[in-house]
C-alpha cells in the first residue's frame, strides 16, 4: 500500500528540466510542432521549398550553431580548458573542404554530412531522454536498458528505410540496392520495431500495475520525437526539406536548452564578466544573444547565398560554388564534432551545475 501510495504521488509530481511549460513548448511537442508546421507549409501552401529551407537555415540552423561557439569559442573559461582542442578542431574542418575539393569527393560529404546531421539529433533526443531520467529517478536498470534500445530502434528505423522509399534517397547510396534484399532488410528492421515497441508499452503497463513512475515528461519526448520522423521521410518531401524539418524540431530544443544554460552561468555570477570574458556579454542578456546568432547567421548563410545566386552547394557544379560550398559547410560539420563533447553530463560536474541537474 505504501509503495502504491508513492507511486501514485510521483504520478502526480513529473520532474522538468527548466519547467513543465518550457519543456513542453521547447523540448517535446512544441518543438515537434514546429516540424509538423514545416512539413504542412510545403504540402499545403505554395510557399517555395528553397524559400522555406532558407528561413529555416537563416533563423533556426545557422543561430543554433552560433549558440555552441557562444558558450565554447567565446568563453574564457572554456578555451582556458579546452583550447588546444577546439583551436585544433576549427582547423581540421575548416581544411576538410579543400581536400574533399582536391579528391573530388562532394558525394561523399553530401552522404556524411546526412548521416552524421541525423545521429546528430537522435543524440540530443537522447540527452534529453537521459535528463528526464535522471531528473525523474527513472534509474532500475530493466528500463534503462529498454528505453535504450527502443528509443534508438523506433527513431532511426524510417531513416535506415528512406532509400528504398525515395530515389533522392537511394541515389545518395554509393551502390543500389537489389529489390530481394531490400524487402528483407526492411522487413527484419520492421520485425525488429515491432518488438521492441511491444516490449517497451507491456513494460510500462507493468510499472502501471505495479504503482511505479512512468516518468511522464519521457514519455512526452517520445511521443514527441519518434512519429514527426515517420511522416517525414515518408512524406515524398525532397531530402533538402526533409532534413530541415527533421532538424528544426533539434534547432528549437537547442535554443532553449542552451539559453537555461546560460542563464545559469553568465546571467547570475556577479564575476561572470572577468571570469568567462566575451561569453558573458553575449549570453547574459537574450537581446545580444539574439543579435549576435543574427550576424552569425548572415556571415555563414546569407553571404554564400548571395555569391551563389542560383542555388546551394551540389546542386551546381561550377568550381566556385563548390569551393564556397566546402569551405561554409565546414561550421556545420564542426557543430556536430563540438557538440557532440561538450554536453556530456556524466563526466562535467559543471555542466551539471548549470543545466540543474
Amino acid at each position: 500500500m505504501a509503495t502504491a501510495t508513492i507511486g501514485m504521488e510521483n504520478r502526480l509530481k513529473p520532474s522538468w528540466i527548466v519547467s513543465a511549460r518550457a519543456d513542453i513548448l521547447w523540448f517535446s511537442v512544441g518543438g515537434a510542432a514546429s516540424a509538423y508546421i514545416f512539413w504542412a507549409l510545403w504540402k499545403f501552401t505554395h510557399i517555395p521549398l528553397l524559400l522555406l529551407v532558407g528561413i529555416w537555415a537563416v533563423i533556426f540552423d545557422e543561430t543554433h550553431g552560433f549558440a555552441t561557439i557562444s558558450r565554447t569559442y567565446l568563453d574564457a573559461e572554456e578555451r582556458k580548458r579546452h583550447g588546444k582542442w577546439l583551436w585544433g578542431s576549427l582547423a581540421f574542418f575548416f581544411a576538410i573542404g579543400p581536400i574533399i575539393f582536391l579528391f573530388k569527393l562532394g558525394d561523399w560529404l553530401e552522404l556524411a554530412t546526412v548521416i552524421w546531421g541525423y545521429y546528430h539529433v537522435f543524440k540530443q533526443h537522447y540527452g534529453f531522454m537521459m535528463m528526464y531520467k535522471k531528473k525523474n529517478r527513472d534509474f532500475l536498470p530493466q528500463d534503462m536498458r529498454l528505453d535504450k534500445v527502443f528509443f534508438a530502434v523506433a527513431f532511426y528505423f524510417p531513416f535506415l528505410t528512406y532509400p528504398l522509399h525515395s530515389k533522392e534517397g537511394a541515389a545518395l547510396l554509393p551502390f543500389p540496392i537489389p529489390a530481394r534484399l531490400a524487402a528483407g532488410y526492411e522487413d527484419t528492421l520492421l520485425f525488429v520495431v515491432i518488438l521492441a515497441t511491444l516490449a517497451y508499452l507491456v513494460r510500462q503497463v507493468q510499472k502501471w500495475r505495479q504503482g511505479l513512475d512512468l516518468n511522464w515528461p519521457k514519455q512526452l519526448l517520445f511521443a514527441a520525437a519518434i512519429p514527426v520522423n515517420y511522416v517525414l521521410f515518408r512524406s515524398a518531401m525532397p531530402l533538402l526539406g526533409v532534413y530541415a524539418a527533421v532538424t528544426i524540431f533539434h534547432n528549437v530544443q537547442y535554443h532553449r536548452l542552451v539559453w537555461f544554460y546560460n542563464q545559469n552561468k553568465y546571467g547570475k555570477d556577479p564575476e561572470a564578466a572577468r571570469k568567462f570574458g566575451l561569453a558573458t556579454l553575449v549570453n547574459a542578456r537574450w537581446m545580444t544573444y539574439v543579435a549576435a546568432a543574427a550576424l552569425y547567421a548572415t556571415i555563414f548563410d546569407l553571404v554564400p547565398r548571395y555569391v551563389l545566386r542560383d542555388g546551394v552547394g551540389l546542386m551546381n557544379i561550377g568550381m566556385r560554388n563548390h569551393i564556397i560550398f566546402y569551405f561554409f559547410a565546414a561550421p556545420g560539420l564542426l557543430h556536430y564534432w563540438i557538440d557532440g563533447h561538450i554536453w556530456k553530463v556524466r563526466s562535467d560536474p559543471s555542466l551539471r551545475t548549470y543545466l540543474q541537474l
